[in-house]
């Protein structure tokens, strides 16, 4: 009779503790607050096709030889990236849309992109990013995510 309240109560303080963001400030608050973050898999349409360092066969045939191994988040709005084998860190601007509740990133020189982190995606020790593109399916929409998380 016991084990019956236990189990809820334990699952309620496991779940509890590992709760998304609930609004653009909080998840801003997390993402400025870990030094890096640490790339664990990309998916195409929900479909892993890189996890953990290493590339998994898809139907589309696309295969990320370029990806960042690691990214952060500066307080005064700068993203910063290392794309793996590369010699020198990528740049873009972030910023936090209220009205919209979504982080969204955007290139710095053309002003262009369109990244999106949203709050329900943002735990303290992991965060999704997302984006739609003909790019890698013309002229089909497909959806990209790319998981981090927090850099040991």
């Amino acid at each position: 009779m016991k084990l019956r309240y236990f189990l809820p109560i334990f699952l309620f303080i496991v779940l509890g503790c590992n709760r998304p963001a609930e609004n653009v400030d909080e998840a801003q608050a997390r993402l400025t607050g870990v030094s890096k973050w640490q790339i664990q898999e990309i998916l195409m349409d929900e479909a892993p096709v890189f996890k953990e360092g290493k590339h998994i066969p898809h139907i589309s045939g696309v295969q990320f030889d370029e990806y960042m191994d690691w990214v952060r988040f500066l307080p005064d709005g700068t993203f910063e990236g290392h794309f793996k084998g590369a010699t020198e860190n990528k740049r873009f601007q972030w910023e936090k849309y209220q009205k919209q509740n979504v982080i969204a990133l955007r290139d710095t020189v053309a002003k262009t992109g369109g990244w999106n982190i949203y709050p329900r995606n943002v735990y303290e020790d992991a965060f999704e990013m997302e984006t739609r593109s003909t790019l890698y399916d013309p002229p089909r929409m497909t959806k990209l995510t790319l998981k981090f998380v927090k850099k040991s």
